[in-house]
């Protein structure tokens, strides 16, 4: 009887433990990519950054070379990458100059952020509930704009809350696709230039689905959190950035335009320098902490980085940021190429700025897998999630070797 009853302990281990290797819990493998960070920083770059070499940071220099050769060898319309390990940059780099409509034309020039606009939103709108503007994400949309009405108001558009916006599950349509953004059939032509204004447009709209249910991208909800920041501090998202994220971190050349009714563009057209994108990305690497002050919670950070939408086997979306969640990496994500990556487990923050045509295929993820993430000295590329394949590969074959000797040693029993 004692022998049974081990014998299906042991199958049952069989059964599951391997399971529970291959699938942990929020889909996390090789790094936790939300890990609270706890690095000790000697300085803080807002006057400036500090460079180093990549030696020094424990960085291979001929990998992050290799990169630079790549993008070179090919033809890549990068216009900026810079990679930045303990607070240090090791890599700044101006392959194709950016020549477009920035302040100048030089290197030192703001750069389109295109949707990578949305991170900075997201990170906005939690300030502002620090600051006590808004009371929590789960607060209903339409009950933030008191004074304005809008049409094909249902039980559903009454439940979307700040946090369905953030997540991309309103279950509101969007549609910018289908066609050229300089026609008024694509829906971010309306929020640029409809009379009434972005967030009428938006919250105008038929319901699509229930909110929370599904995700779909949706610019629209981006710029109806600018609006509510709008609404609720009595400033626009422009001037309560200013005051409140930029200036502390010594950011002082930025360029965010606004719809036809004074809200600043919630999903787009922020303008910055590449290395003013590197202090956002190094506030979210300090748990929202700079020089000692309290940006924006550590939980608000944690939040807004961890995977809520898994889409594919290596990306994911969270709440305004995307997430490499097998890799230890989250992100800002713009049209053409506009990254900040970063990486806490590994204290690192890599910025692209780039032209890619429509038909260009945008590498910047990839080179961050191919070459940044490996010029780590000691670091393991997942390989198909690497060490952990490692361990699963182990406990799978233990545990079945265990299973058919109990199962020989049971049959032999019987006889």
């Amino acid at each position: 009887m004692k022998f049974e009853n081990g014998f299906r302990v042991i199958l049952v281990l069989t059964l599951f433990l391997p399971s529970i290797v291959l699938f942990p819990i929020d889909g996390y493998v090789v790094f936790d990519s939300t890990s609270y960070s706890m690095h000790q920083r000697d300085y803080w770059p807002t006057l400036g950054w500090q460079n180093s070499t990549p030696a020094e940071q424990g960085m291979d220099a001929s990998t992050l070379q290799a990169m630079i050769d790549h993008i070179v060898d090919e033809d890549l319309d990068v216009h900026s990458v810079i990679v930045i390990r303990n607070g240090y940059i090791v890599l700044e780099e101006y392959p194709n100059p950016f020549q477009g409509q920035s302040r100048t034309t030089s290197f030192d020039g703001t750069h389109y952020l295109y949707s990578t606009t949305k991170s900075f939103t997201s990170c906005m709108i939690g300030i502002a509930i620090d600051k006590g503007f808004l009371d929590n994400t789960s607060q209903t949309v339409l009950s933030l704009f008191p004074d304005m009405t809008f049409d094909n108001v249902d039980e559903r558009k009454e439940r979307i809350t700040i946090d369905d916006l953030l997540t991309m599950r309103s279950g509101l349509p969007w549609d910018e696709t289908s066609a050229p953004f300089s026609s008024p059939d694509n829906d971010v032509w309306q929020v640029n230039f409809n009379s009434s204004g972005g967030v009428q447009f938006v919250l105008d709209q038929l319901m699509e689905s229930e909110p929370g249910e599904y995700f779909h991208y949706n610019t629209g909800a981006s710029h109806v959190l600018s609006g509510i920041v709008h609404e609720t501090t009595n400033m626009s998202m422009l001037e309560f950035a200013a005051e409140n994220l930029f200036a502390p971190l010594g950011i002082d050349r930025y360029f965010w335009p606004s719809d036809t009714q004074g809200v600043t563009f919630g999903g787009f057209d922020l303008q910055l320098r590449p290395l003013d994108m590197a202090k956002f990305g190094f506030l979210f690497l300090n748990n929202g902490s700079w020089d000692g002050e309290q940006i924006v919670s550590s939980d608000w950070v944690h939040n807004t980085t961890t995977t809520v939408t898994t889409l594919n086997s290596i990306s994911g979306y969270s709440r305004q940021w995307w997430t490499m969640p097998d890799y230890g990496v989250y992100h800002t994500a713009g049209l053409y190429g506009q990254y900040i990556f970063v990486a806490p487990e590994l204290d690192i923050v890599a910025v692209f700025t780039s032209g890619y045509g429509a038909n260009d295929i945008d590498e910047n993820p990839q080179m961050v897998r191919d070459y940044i993430l490996p010029a780590v000295i000691g670091y393991t590329l997942p390989n198909s999630l690497g060490a952990l394949n490692t361990l699963q590969s182990i406990v799978i074959v233990a545990t079945s070797i265990i299973a058919i000797t109990l199962v020989v040693q049971y049959v032999r029993k019987k006889r």
